[in-house]
């Protein structure tokens, strides 16, 4: 009996010895990459004010005390966010300079010429955010139903004028992959940015708009504007009675994304902490209402697996691109 409370008792040391190994290594290794030291910038490809702006400073400001060091927002915009990208793609590998990369790093390499930059140049640390694109009438157009606009424009080739936030932009893709999947023409119609194309619809100048669900939402509240459906797969939380795309058998799915990356040869223990914050940042109760109040559902993909993502949407934008004949190769 004795014999036995004694191996009990080492047992017991045994398994406090190792657990005390394991931590004291853990705490080493977190110790090993001091980090972070300083004050953190966060790129943005684009200018003050937009949807990627208040986004990063959103994650900035909520994200902090999870980081457990000042994180700063940079605009760094032009070439359709090829400087920002560049940028952050060419800093320093030490995690000081973490990128905001969006929609456009999956789409402009395959529209834009000479494009200087793809998903390949960074290290994903997570997918943050998406929200879907969609097709949005005036309250009084005679359109009441995606149905009723495929059939005026299977018998109208062309006839039906789509504003776009511009050529290439992922709001074309979704009128493109809609198109395709339908088998009707439309008369896209080009406006610098979602704002302009909008008030051109509420004007009467074009007959439909794509956008993203979350930039039309506050018109279809306001009963000034219809949605017809939502070019994606999931439906947005915000109108949930408003068809997909998916769920009425037509093949498009185009949404926004933002997520965020560091340049190429990071350490994987910096990647490590990163991902470790955002786990936690994406159920901050703050943060998802916020978040919520915008339009824009909190979806988190990390590391490897954010890596597989940006190749599927990399691949699927260049076949939509391809297939509006708007790709440069």
């Amino acid at each position: 009996m004795k014999k036995l409370k004694r191996m009990k008792y080492w047992f017991i040391a045994l398994m406090v010895f190792t657990l005390t190994v394991v931590i004291v290594a853990h705490e080493a290794t977190t110790s090993a990459i001091d980090y972070p030291k300083k004050k953190i910038e966060l790129v943005v490809a684009f200018k003050p004010g937009g949807g990627s702006d208040t986004f990063a400073r959103a994650v900035a400001r909520y994200g902090e005390k999870y980081i457990g060091a000042p994180i700063f927002v940079t605009n760094r915009a032009g070439g359709s966010g090829a400087i920002g990208f560049t940028y952050g793609a060419k800093a320093k590998p030490d995690g000081y300079v973490i990128t905001l990369i969006v929609t456009t790093l999956t789409i402009a390499p395959h529209t834009t010429p000479g494009y200087p930059v793809t998903y390949k140049d960074f290290e994903p640390i997570a997918l943050l955010a998406t929200v879907p694109s969609c097709i949005s009438v005036r309250e009084d157009s005679k359109f009441k139903t995606l149905r009723d606009l495929i059939g005026y424009a299977k018998s109208h080739p062309g006839k039906v004028r789509l504003g776009t936030s511009g050529t290439g932009g992922p709001w074309h893709l979704a009128g493109a992959a809609l198109g395709a999947a339908a088998g009707i023409e439309f008369s896209f119609v080009p406006y610098k940015g979602a704002g302009p194309a909008i008030t051109a619809l509420l004007g009467g100048h074009v007959d439909a708009v794509a956008t993203s669900a979350a930039e039309i939402y506050p018109h279809v509240r306001a009963g000034k504007v219809r949605t017809l459906a939502i070019i994606a797969k999931q439906p947005f939380a915000a109108m949930p009675n408003v068809p997909t795309t998916i769920s009425m058998g037509l093949d498009a799915d185009v949404v926004s994304w933002r997520g965020l990356a560091a340049p190429k040869g990071t350490p994987k223990e910096i990647i490590d902490y990163w991902i470790t914050a955002m786990r936690k940042l994406a159920k901050d109760p703050e943060f998802v209402k916020f978040m919520s109040s915008r339009g824009v559902t909190v979806q988190l993909i990390t590391g490897k697996a954010f890596a597989e993502w940006l190749a599927k949407k990399h691949n699927d934008y260049g076949k939509i691109a391809r297939a509006a004949g708007i790709a440069c190769k």
